[in-house]
């Protein structure tokens, strides 16, 4: 129910704000190009009447003037339909939206790190001592390998001699 009112509202509103900016931009253009305001009651019976007195249309000015009354309210509508579907919401947040994109980029371009402040392993190290312990420990599996590689290579070859 309340979504429904919210809806309602939107579009009266929206409807209320396009139709007065609509109607202005048309009354200006037609004053200033025509010199007919369609607000005027004078106006319009100007035309009434010479339409009763078999006028005809002529000329470039009288066909796009015509054109123009008819076309007020198709692109009025238009134009509502156009401005009910926009998301006020995320318009809204669009500056906020920009601004955090352009923080994260900010901070982004300054490369991948990686931060040892806090690291802590056992005592307190220095990176040197850490990366020599690393070292260590890599050369040390390295040589258990080797060692039980040879071990095994020596077994075999005893075993094979037994055999013979």
């Amino acid at each position: 129910m309340i979504r429904k009112f919210l809806k309602f509202l939107k579009f009266c509103v929206i409807c209320a704000l396009w139709s007065a900016c609509w109607l202005t931009i048309m009354r200006f253009l037609a004053v200033s190009i025509w010199n007919f305001d369609f607000f005027s009651l004078r106006h319009w019976q100007m035309i009434v009447s010479f339409w009763n007195a078999n006028g005809t249309i002529q000329g470039f000015s009288d066909y796009m003037l015509f054109i123009t009354l008819l076309g007020i309210l198709v692109v009025w509508y238009i134009g509502l339909k156009y401005f009910y579907r926009i998301d006020y919401g995320k318009l809204f947040l669009k500056p906020f939206e920009y601004f955090s994109k352009k923080q994260i980029e900010k901070y982004d371009s300054t490369g991948k790190h990686i931060v040892l402040k806090n690291l802590v392993v056992g005592e307190k190290m220095t990176i040197d001592e850490l990366v020599e312990e690393k070292i260590k420990e890599e050369d040390n599996r390295c040589s258990q390998k080797e060692s039980q590689n040879l071990r095994e290579s020596i077994s075999k070859k005893i075993i094979e001699r037994k055999g013979q």
